[in-house]
């Protein structure tokens, strides 16, 4: 079942674009597998959530494909170079999004935005990429939505279309990415993403970074993900200039506002049994994200390229924070980029939101919360 499953994805993605080369290596294939499997389990993925999930996996086919097209028909996207990078990591409500938001500001920087993130293909014009008409249509969809999106209405996550954002749906080219698993309950899939080790889980993830320099602004690479505290070693072997600022905040005090955003994904109301399973799976599944950076810093050479930020000091004092970034790499703090910081500071996309979740809500207790984090939350307590 499984099997044939996963080739009538393939087909129907061929069908779609017209095109046959997923790339020569087919490691992706591991992990749509093991999503087929779940998918196999109609209770466990049903109605509106397997069908965002079937879309999703459709679209990340046909978005390999075609880049894999464009690099054999434009072989000058291949000789693209991503230079030194900077990469935020950190567990999910960390603060991740208000500091790349922030560091987006400056004009030197460049951040993959949501508009082109959902509309790589045709891809735009580099004259005309800032006028693109697909960052109007965007932005009046999502204005549209605002007032029955529950994510914007809790103030979860704010959207739009110029926005930064995660770089998850790259490698998700690899079938491997918390956007997939966000989307429903899927326990095979979710403990294949806690214990994984893809050999080149950032191979997709560079194409898209390299399709978006050539068709796009050049500038600094601002990258972002929570994810990516699971392969560290993984993704400075594919951009061997990489830097990081790890955001950190007290694990009792973010899981019940992570699982706040999970069950609001999943349609996961108030009392809906379904929490505690969110519950169980994002404490096993974080847990050993933070177990694994942990140990990927042991390494001097890798633990060097991290600088370590406080939720809490991002809050108090996010532009001196700011210029903490920049002092440690050693980047320019230029007037212009601290206006614009200033400017967004005074009127930010993104707030704090007033929903509180607790950790009861999902069945959790303290002394799990401190069983998962325990020696993450040991080494970095200075930092909550």
């Amino acid at each position: 079942m499984t099997a044939s499953r996963v080739d009538d994805f393939l087909q129907s993605a061929r069908a779609a674009t017209g095109l046959n080369d997923f790339g020569e290596s087919e490691d992706f294939l591991v992990g749509l597998r093991i999503i087929c499997a779940d998918l196999g389990d109609a209770p466990n993925v049903e109605g509106a959530a397997r069908e965002r999930l079937l879309g999703a996996i459709d679209a990340a086919l046909a978005t390999r494909l075609r880049l894999v097209e464009e690099r054999k028909a434009v072989p000058a996207v291949c000789e693209e170079a991503i230079e030194g990078p900077l990469v935020l990591i950190g567990l999910p409500r960390t603060g991740t999004t208000a500091l790349v938001d922030l560091l987006a500001q400056d004009p030197a920087a460049r951040a993959p935005t949501q508009w082109e993130n959902g509309n790589l293909f045709p891809p735009p014009k580099k004259a005309e990429w800032a006028s693109d008409p697909r960052i109007a249509e965007l932005q009046a969809r999502l204005d549209a939505e605002a007032p029955h999106n529950p994510m914007v209405a809790m103030g979860l996550h704010a959207f739009g279309a110029m926005l930064p954002d995660e770089c998850n749906a790259f490698t998700g080219l690899e079938f491997w990415s918390p956007n997939l698993a966000v989307l429903a309950h899927l326990p095979r899939y979710s403990e294949w993403l806690r214990w994984a080790s893809p050999a080149r889980p950032y191979r997709a993830h560079k194409w898209v970074l390299q399709h978006m320099q050539h068709f796009g602004p050049g500038g600094r690479w601002l990258l972002k993900s929570p994810f990516h505290v699971h392969a560290l070693p993984a993704l400075v072997a594919e951009y061997p200039d990489a830097v990081f600022v790890q955001t950190h905040r007290d694990p009792k005090a973010l899981m019940p506002s992570m699982c706040g955003l999970y069950s609001t994904i999943r349609g996961e109301g108030p009392g809906d049994p379904r929490r505690a399973i969110t519950g169980a799976e994002l404490c096993r599944v974080w847990g050993a994200g933070m177990q694994r950076a942990m140990a990927a810093r042991l390494d001097p050479a890798l633990n060097a390229r991290v600088f370590d930020v406080s939720h809490r000091a991002m809050i108090e004092d996010p532009l001196g924070t700011l210029r903490s970034v920049y002092d440690h790499f050693r980047l320019p703090f230029t007037a212009a980029a601290e206006a614009a910081a200033r400017a967004w500071l005074a009127n930010p996309a993104q707030h704090m939101s007033k929903v509180k979740f607790t950790l009861e809500e999902y069945g959790l207790t303290e002394a799990q919360v401190e069983d998962a984090f325990g020696p993450y939350a040991e080494r970095f307590k200075a930092y909550f």
